[in-house]
């Protein structure tokens, strides 16, 4: 029996969206069991995250409904650590200006994607508060500068550009392994946090 090429494509990539939830769902809980070296989760981590961005932006252009896709996957119930992020790389449910528009990140997937997972790694790693230290932090932050900038996602006088360069120079001051005070942590968490949905609203106008 064969199948529509469209049809098949749109099997292919959801088998594809399935095998890396339950693969970050393993990693998160494995990782969540002290049985894994932090930096070895954190690659991983973001590559899965990566994948799964640009995965879902390929099924934005097949009749793809995430929900159903969800239910009829039993994925809350078989994944519930890989289902979290995979609802963090969507972004919130209860704003949809915070949401990706992937029909937008087919433009320039790569920059998208990376720059979405890489948000929410700093973020993940930002409440670790055990481990958030300057030197874990800073390669994050150049990271998220280094994708606006080069890519031109965003001006250089625009606020977000502007507040990680800040962030980064305030890092730089600081001691590698000094771990971020409570205060600290709560701060940067929250800009991170705009800085993602910043740049999902701005997807629209890449």
């Amino acid at each position: 029996m064969t199948f529509p090429p469209n049809l098949s494509k749109r099997w292919e990539l959801e088998a594809q969206l399935y095998a890396s939830i339950g693969t970050l769902d393993l990693l998160s809980r494995t990782y969540e069991q002290g049985e894994l070296d932090p930096n070895i989760f954190h690659k991983q981590h973001r590559n899965l995250l990566t994948t799964i961005v640009a995965i879902r932006a390929k099924l934005e252009g097949y009749d793809f409904d995430l929900d159903h896709f969800i239910r009829s996957e039993e994925i809350e119930q078989l994944f519930p650590f890989g289902l979290e992020k995979l609802r963090r790389t969507e972004g919130t449910d209860d704003n949809a200006r915070n949401r990706i528009d992937y029909t937008q990140i087919k433009k320039l997937p790569k920059v998208a994607a990376e720059f979405v997972a890489s948000a929410i790694e700093l973020l993940d790693l930002l409440r670790l508060e055990a481990i958030a230290t300057v030197d874990r932090i800073l390669p994050y932050l150049d990271e998220l500068f280094a994708i606006l900038t080069d890519a031109r996602v965003y001006g250089p006088d625009h606020w977000v550009t502007q507040d990680i360069n800040q962030w980064i120079k305030w890092m730089d001051r600081q001691k590698p392994g000094q771990l971020l005070k409570q205060d600290e942590l709560q701060k940067l968490e929250l800009q991170a946090s705009r800085w993602l949905s910043d740049f999902r609203r701005e997807l629209s106008n890449l």
